[in-house]
């Protein structure tokens, strides 16, 4: 397969995407009115709410939708299915799905005060949806804030040069934050520091990697956990949005888009051979990983995901300056999330040798075999790949092994963008809707640590692998019934629905489609008395019947909307 051509068609449809279907999109559901002033504005409190310039603001809600999830999805995509359903799902589900999915939950939120998409569901639908809702949102937000802390800890603990890169960058954006927004400095005199400074650190990783002494090397991963990572998401969810998140994911986006620039290159000098196979998967149900519906919620952030409407709805629908500014925001982030999914199918697919290493190899050699480094750890696998394609350009100083760290230090800080991110949202959706009423409950410090206690207790048992399991279904879950929330919106404003009301359809048989396959099915099913696990059952329980407790509720208001001619107002 000629990669060089592939990605110049992929590359070649989303920007037709964006340009073709964005704009219908806009025309016919946002109608963008400057005029309006948006909620970052109205209610500008410098902490929450606070007016983003442009360019920060895409690179933090980049940065925070894309997280771990494109990367190592895709990677398990490859190794389940091959790497063309992958490349098929993320292409069609990016554009049609994942940018609709994302743009109309941003402005949504954004005309309705910066309120969460459980709010905008309870005005739409009723409280009881509202409630349902905010509870499905929260616990996803546990299960991704267990194991990406659990995933983080690991690589911190197994790759000691990412240390410096990971929280110096954290020190860098505070002082990026701090200058522009209090010094008034220029804008891109700052930025262009600010990225320079994430990169010396990346080199300083290299040449003095940190790491535990070999008497504590056994509980370094808890000690991560413990002590660093999550001391990190409590302070970082509650400082202002200016002086940490904005800069930071703006040096996030900078390096996934050098990383994404130097694959390109690699690409295109290298023409590295694909050695995955196209497909592997089948239909069949009985199998261990059946393409309908696993593919699916297993390439999750990749195509369209629900932990996006919990940012922009929640983060990024706060710091929106202009309505015209939604667009590249939301709908060009998630195409661009879509080509990182397609650079990741690519890089661990042409990158490394596919299948295990011989057993005559040893050391490093060995991790340029597929599944040999995804064993190891897909941070692992995506490094090596990246390195080994960009290491052959022949750029100066830029070989192999320093290729692999820029690779995996731009996994490891989505890593933390998602992290810090998920807490603040917990702190959003918990203080604003589950505990609306309980004053103490809705203090800042009170509803983070209501977050974080169950995720730290996960996290440092053996149960966080367990629940990485259920992170596709619920996340994917949460966006069918975005998706389904926002027709039911859109119906009341007596707007076209079936630009969200068929992808939502899609979505919710499929998702519960796999939580019931997880249930039932014959290759270790949940419930199956020889694979039996209470935990995973109880959590696909509760999914299935909030999601379609939700479903059942949205369908009474469709029909309610299609009956009267009031149109529905904006949220108190």
């Amino acid at each position: 397969m000629n990669v060089l051509l592939l990605t110049l068609v992929v590359i070649a449809y989303f920007l037709i995407g964006y340009r073709f279907y964005g704009n219908l999109i806009d025309r016919k559901l946002i109608k963008p009115n400057d005029e309006t002033p948006t909620a970052a504005v109205e209610y500008d409190d410098g902490v929450d709410y606070s007016p983003a310039k442009t360019p920060f603001l895409w690179g933090h809600h980049f940065a925070s939708i894309a997280g771990a999830g494109p990367i190592i999805g895709p990677i398990l995509a490859v190794a389940w299915f091959g790497w063309g359903p992958p490349v098929l799902w993320i292409t069609l589900g990016s554009l049609f799905m994942g940018a609709v999915h994302d743009y109309l939950s941003l402005m949504l939120s954004v005309r309705n005060k910066g309120k969460g998409i459980a709010e905008i569901a309870g005005a739409a639908v009723g409280e009881r949806t509202k409630m349902a809702f905010a509870v499905l949102i929260w616990l996803t937000l546990v299960f991704i804030i267990t194991v990406f802390a659990a995933s983080g800890a690991k690589a911190l603990a197994g790759y000691p040069a990412l240390v410096l890169p990971t929280f110096g960058i954290s020190i860098v954006a505070v002082f990026m934050g701090y200058a522009v927004y209090r010094l008034k400095t220029n804008t891109w005199v700052t930025s262009l520091l600010g990225v320079a400074a994430s990169y010396l650190l990346i080199w300083l990783g290299f040449e003095f990697p940190l790491a535990f002494p070999d008497s504590m090397s056994e509980h370094a991963q808890v000690i991560w956990i413990i002590t660093i990572l999550f001391f990190y998401c409590g302070v970082a969810s509650v400082l202002p949005v200016w002086l940490l998140l904005q800069p930071r994911d703006f040096l996030s986006s900078i390096q996934l888009f050098v990383g994404l620039t130097l694959a390109f290159i690699g690409i295109l000098f290298v023409s590295p051979e694909i050695s995955a196979p196209f497909n592997i998967g089948s239909f069949s149900l009985r199998g261990s990983h059946p393409v309908w519906p696993i593919l699916f919620i297993t390439v999750a952030c990749g195509a369209i995901s629900g932990f996006h409407t919990m940012v922009a709805t929640g983060t990024t629908s706060k710091q929106l300056a202009r309505e015209s500014h939604g667009k590249i925001v939301a709908f060009g982030g998630m195409l661009a999330e879509g080509v990182l999914a397609f650079v990741v199918v690519i890089t661990v697919a042409a990158g490394l040798t596919w299948g295990t290493a011989p057993e005559a190899l040893v050391g490093d050699e060995r991790l340029n075999y597929f599944q040999t480094a995804l064993d190891v750890s897909w941070i692992q696998a995506f490094g090596t790949g990246f390195g080994n394609i960009v290491g052959k350009v022949g750029i100066p100083f830029l070989g192999a092994a320093l290729s692999a760290l820029l690779g995996a230090t731009m996994v490891k800080t989505f890593v933390m963008t998602s992290l810090d991110t998920s807490t603040r949202l917990g702190r959003f959706v918990f203080g604003e809707t589950i505990a609306k009423n309980i004053p103490l409950l809705r203090n800042r410090i009170v509803s983070t640590l209501v977050l974080l206690i169950p995720a730290y207790i996960l996290a440092v048992s053996n149960s966080y692998g367990q629940i990485w399991k259920m992170f596709g279904a619920s996340n994917q879950l949460i966006a069918a019934v975005t998706l389904l929330t926002v027709s039911a919106y859109l119906a009341g404003q007596k707007r076209p629905t079936a630009y969200t009301l068929i992808p939502s359809v899609i979505m919710i048989v499929t998702t519960l489609g796999a939580l019931l396959w997880g249930l039932c099915n014959q290759a270790g099913g949940y419930l199956r008395p020889d694979s039996l696990n209470i935990m995973l059952s109880v959590i696909s329980i509760v999914l299935i019947l909030l999601s379609l407790l939700i479903v059942a509720d949205v369908v009474s208001a469709l029909r309610a909307y299609a009956k009267s001619d009031k149109e529905l107002g904006t949220v108190d």
